[in-house]
């Protein structure tokens, strides 16, 4: 179907709720409904496989007005389903839909601390990303904050943090991190285990988190741009490009054809260079430590490519809101071409040796295994989900800047295991590095910029674009001025999470690592928090009763 059909199957679906209906954007619609009727309108896509849940966006409409917006986003192939729920102020509640959806709960959880939105049935009081010393009922993307309101409280939830211990019997839990030689980037997992087994898994990030999207409230729209290109140092094109999209749409400005091929040309360079480095993390996870230092070698060749054409390695500032600051010329096209042309001689290699090395097979054959109905239930995005068969890749269902002129192909897989994922990502390479050349070969003529208005239309505009890790979404609200009244973005990372430490459960510990090295996680771009327990098992115990139960253990 295209677009208008599917915009209009889902205002059918939504008919008997639906109070107001608008067309913001030509791919999207708006529908106003109750907060009353949010599980039924939720169910009625669901049931129907209408899209998935992508994104839910809360917003502080001010004091002036005294009301709070929750926009749930529902996304199928181009077109955008937004459910609109007004609340006041003073009593945003709202049913919690993560029995239905369950990627809603971090999503729920994020608007509750930071919005102070509450929700029914949502049964988790523990904090998302907020240190356990933030005050009570102060919530920091809210219009009125203000920073002397965030003083620490002293001994706030101490007698609730994580210790290890035994639990009862061979049941301990093993504490990791946030910082620890085995990771990365900061973060913190507790996993219960009975001997060797996994029986429950736990993650608390926030460690890493640096309150950008209240940050860019204060700045102006070109300041942004540098802000968000640092909201990860891995796809930083990724976050500058699908900012400058969306901005660029709400000003009614459309970057030159040449422009918008440079741009994903880098994006190209970059997801090859985000790819080699997971291969090198999750080979060293499986105790493959040459593949780790021959992959990692590879990507200076990457590294270098990006520095010749951008000026930087990391952060590369390629792009300007109306276009990009950076031109291939023929120096820097020969450069691209002999690189990609050696980086694809390596990347068949390694897959050869992902698929063939017995002892890297040992570690991946069949370990994490989701099937395409998880997938699905599960939201997975980007390689994770094209492993299992899934085809979600905004490029291929949603084609974005220069996308439509150079396509992709999506890989898939269909074992779901992690040899699956290393399959998907090395087969998706060989592809970038096809459309790479495609676009140095076929390079548009015409300039690299177009003028930009200082102050954005007022407007509100949905930018997803597809990061290395999965879809990219980015929520851009301006109301008219020269800094944007609401900028939200859901990182792909935090919709794969759910099912990485739900596949831990009835693993061996050893697993663990290679399980959460699979789906390549970005600790910076997002700060979560999980938990999960035995299937069937009742037992659902706080930190603070596993610690009662280790004393009285101990005193036995």
């Amino acid at each position: 179907m295209n677009i208008e059909q599917l915009l209009t199957q889902a205002e059918g679906l939504l008919a008997s709720w639906n109070k107001e209906t608008i067309r913001p954007e030509s791919n999207r619609l708006d529908v106003v409904i109750a907060g009353d009727d949010l599980r039924a309108a939720v169910t009625a896509l669901h049931e129907a496989h209408w899209g998935y849940l992508s994104a839910v966006t809360g917003l502080d409409l001010g004091p002036a007005s005294a009301q709070m917006e929750a926009l749930y986003h529902f996304c199928s192939g181009p077109a955008i389903t937004s459910l609109r729920i007004r609340l006041p102020h003073d009593n945003a509640s709202l049913p919690s839909i993560a029995d239905i959806l369950p990627p809603a709960s971090f999503f729920e959880r994020e608007m509750q601390e930071m919005l102070g939105f509450k929700f029914s049935g949502l049964n988790i009081s523990e904090r998302l990303f907020l240190p356990d010393d933030w005050p009570e009922d102060v919530y920091p993307m809210r219009a009125n904050f203000t920073l002397d309101q965030a003083a620490p409280v002293a001994g706030r939830h101490a007698d609730e943090l994580p210790e290890q211990g035994v639990v009862g019997g061979n049941t301990f839990v093993i504490p990791i991190g946030p910082q620890h030689p085995a990771l990365k980037e900061p973060g913190h997992f507790e996993f219960t285990v009975d001997g060797e087994i996994v029986t429950a898994a736990r993650m608390r990030l926030g460690y890493a988190h640096r309150g950008i999207e209240k940050a860019a409230e204060s700045r102006n729209w070109i300041q942004n741009l540098y802000l968000f290109e640092r909201v990860c140092g891995i796809c930083s094109h990724t976050h500058a490009m699908a900012y400058s999209l969306g901005v660029e749409k709400l000003a009614q400005v459309e970057a030159p054809p040449r422009a918008q091929a440079i741009r994903e040309l880098v994006a190209g360079l970059e997801r090859v260079h985000s790819h080699l480095l997971w291969l090198g993390v999750a080979a060293h996870e499986a105790g493959f430590d040459t593949l780790f230092m021959y992959s990692w070698r590879d990507r200076e060749t990457v590294m270098n490519l990006l520095e010749q054409i951008t000026g930087n390695r990391v952060n590369y500032s390629a792009n300007l809101l109306g276009g990009v600051k950076c031109d291939i010329g023929p120096e820097q096209a020969k450069a691209v071409k002999e690189g990609l042309t050696y980086l694809e001689t390596r990347i068949r290699h390694y897959l050869e040796v992902v698929t063939t090395d017995v002892m890297f097979l040992n570690r991946t054959r069949n370990i994490g295994t989701i099937s395409f109905d998880e997938a699905v239930r599960f939201g997975l995005l980007g390689p994770t989900a094209r492993a299992s068969g899934l085809v979600r890749d905004v490029r291929v269902e949603a084609p974005y800047g220069a996308y439509g002129h150079f396509p992709v192909s999506a890989v898939t897989e269909t074992n779901g295991d992690l040899e699956a994922r290393c399959e998907v990502r090395l087969k998706e390479l060989l592809v970038s590095c096809f459309t790479m050349r495609t676009i140095v070969d076929n390079l548009p003529e015409g300039p690299l910029t177009v003028r930009m208005p200082r102050k954005i239309p007022a407007g509100e505009t949905i930018s997803r674009i597809e990061a290395p890790r999965g879809e990219l979404f980015y929520f851009i609200k301006s109301n008219g001025g020269e800094t944007p009244a609401r900028i939200h973005i859901r990182t792909p990372s935090l919709c794969n999470w759910v099912s990485v430490l739900e596949k831990a459960v009835g693993r061996q510990l050893a697993d663990v690592p290679m399980l959460i090295a699979g789906m390549d996680p970005c600790f910076s771009c997002n700060d979560r928090v999980v938990t999960v327990t035995r299937p069937g098992s009742n037992e659902n115990w706080s930190w603070k009763q596993l610690r009662e139960y280790g004393i009285e253990y101990y005193k036995r």
